[in-house]
């Protein structure tokens, strides 16, 4: 699945200082676009599309009128010079030297027809076996056209028909064969290069009648089955199974011992989720040590010189994740800033000695004041860290200017006054904006039990998601009948059936796109509770999908 055109999130930026070859930049780049348009196609996908309409290809602009641009033409003079030098060979009277240059294009044309013909079909045994000699090849070659233009015939799209019979046609009378058989020669260049072009047109008219057949749901788990396997096999090559079982091994023992956990959150089993959510409350940012090659200061004998090894950026970052989160790392970091805006919007609701609004006043509304105090540091907050636009710094003075505007609400609401806002004298101004200063950092007592009460939810939720889905494992019942009865739909035609092997069995995300529900003391507030459960269920994605591909490692 390549990317589009437009512009892509990019996991590694070529104008990074590694040592890293190009080659290997654009391979992680493609594989994290995929990794996106499983886990987040929001992300790269334009607004108001779907996948199916990005995979169709569109051939407006092949087929248009605009001007050839220097590749083109590049490409087309390199073309015309192989079939010109192709018909050059075969116009030579000798048969052996025709042999040699129909055996390159019969293995060119096998190459072309194998992802459309059955594997064993007649056509590709003739074009796989060794040419038989004779004095005049280029009449075998006819015949063996023939046959290939017809079986193509039976299975080209009706559009293609035309021109398929008049290039049988014309096979049908070729040239009288001469000394020299130059008009022969390219009657069988032509026919060679036309199906090669027909075999690409006919991919095209496949894949496109595949996709049409194809509802959103089985596109995105065929999406999400070639995104877990590319993903494993580029990690597996960067960094090695052992390398990657080790980088693992030690990340888990640098696993703090934990006081607040149940005794499922203590099982060995769920030990690497408590691993990661303790991650995610470091004040140090996540991150995933990008592989680099080992520059050669000077050159020497062995035969690592010239193969260098790929090797761990070093970094003093000491919060890094192992290589199996190396394409997950991203959201994890925003999903890490998440839960500090979520610590913040509670410790600074805590100094506005607003009421916590009733779970029933939030039912009865539906949805969470939009004007409220947690809901304007929160989307303050929220859009920053998305980068959305127009999104500016947050800065301390913003988050104080709004705690003192809500503390002035609730006082004026405490002493029943009339006006819409009472005002603070200004040494109590000045004091609540230094308490604001205090509350924002990770060593406060209050940021840091609200953060430890945040945390410790977040774990028990998660494992008790994973144990539910355990126990829901063992019981799962099949989901179709297999009695052994021919499944044919009688009097109908065939209906379109995809391999289950190119589909993931595990949807992702998994069934908490609205969240995990969480009842955390001090978030109770209808905006901080909704978007604890939405945060909850973004790590609860992350963590589903790479215990799907890193199973072996995990256990």
């Amino acid at each position: 699945i390549p990317p589009p055109q437009t512009v892509t999130p990019q996991l590694i930026s070529n104008q990074d200082h590694l040592v890293l070859p190009v080659e290997l930049i654009n391979i992680l780049n493609n594989t994290y676009f995929l990794h996106l348009l499983a886990t987040d196609s929001s992300q790269v996908l334009p607004p108001g599309k779907s996948l199916i309409s990005v995979m169709s290809r569109s051939h407006t602009a092949s087929e248009g009128d605009s001007a050839p641009t220097l590749h083109s033409k590049v490409e087309d003079f390199v073309h015309k010079a192989f079939w010109d030098e192709a018909v050059e060979t075969l116009s030579n009277p000798e048969p052996s030297a025709q042999l040699s240059r129909l055996k390159l294009l019969y293995g060119d044309i096998h190459i072309a027809l194998s992802p459309i013909l059955p594997p064993k079909h007649p056509v590709l045994v003739t074009l796989s076996s060794p040419l038989s000699p004779t004095s005049s090849p280029l009449d075998s070659t006819v015949m063996h056209l023939r046959e290939v233009l017809s079986s193509l015939r039976e299975r080209c799209a009706p559009v293609r028909d035309p021109d398929v019979e008049a290039l049988q046609r014309t096979l049908d009378d070729p040239p009288i064969r001469s000394s020299r058989p130059v008009a022969l020669a390219r009657l069988v260049a032509e026919t060679i290069r036309y199906i090669l072009r027909l075999s690409d047109l006919m991919k095209d008219d496949l894949s496109q009648f595949v996709l049409g057949s194809m509802t959103e749901q089985q596109l995105k788990s065929v999406v999400v089955k070639q995104a877990k396997t590319i993903e494993r096999e580029i990690v597996l090559d960067v960094w090695r199974h052992d390398r990657i079982a080790q980088a693992w091994s030690s990340w888990m023992q640098g696993l703090q011992p934990q006081v607040n956990l149940s005794s499922a959150a203590s099982e060995p089993r769920f030990l690497w989720v408590v691993r990661v959510v303790e991650a995610l409350g470091s004040s140090s940012p996540v991150s995933c040590a990008l592989p680099t090659r080992t520059a050669q200061i000077s050159p020497t004998l062995s035969s690592e010189a010239d193969n260098p090894q790929t090797s761990e950026l070093v970094t003093p970052n000491v919060n890094v994740f192992p290589p199996v989160f190396f394409f997950s790392a991203p959201a994890l970091l925003k999903i890490q800033n998440y839960l500090q805006a979520l610590v913040i919007t509670a410790s600074l609701r805590s100094l506005t000695r607003l009421p916590v609004p009733t779970r029933a006043a939030h039912l009865v509304s539906g949805s969470p004041n939009p004007d409220s105090f947690s809901s304007r540091i929160w989307t303050l907050l929220r859009a920053e860290i998305a980068g959305e636009p127009g999104a500016g710094d947050t800065k301390l003075i913003n988050l104080a200017d709004e705690v003192i505007r809500a503390r002035m609400q609730a006082d004026a609401k405490s002493s029943a006054s009339t006006s819409l806002c009472s005002s603070l004298s200004k040494e109590d101004e000045t004091k609540l904006r230094a308490a604001v200063d205090r509350t924002l950092k990770p060593d406060d007592p209050v940021y840091k039990l609200l953060q430890s009460r945040l945390l410790t939810a977040l774990v028990h939720a998660l494992v008790g998601r994973r144990k539910a889905e355990t126990v829901q494992e063992g019981t799962r019942r099949p989901v179709t009948l297999r009695t052994g009865k021919d499944g044919g739909r009688v009097g109908k035609r065939p209906r379109l059936v995809l391999d289950p092997e190119n589909m993931d069995d595990v949807p992702y995300p998994a069934l908490n796109s609205s969240g995990i529900a969480v009842d955390v003391k001090g978030f109770e507030d209808p905006v901080l509770s909704q978007a604890a459960a939405e945060v909850f269920g973004k790590v609860d994605d992350c963590l589903t999908w790479v215990n799907s591909i890193w199973r072996d490692v995990i256990e």
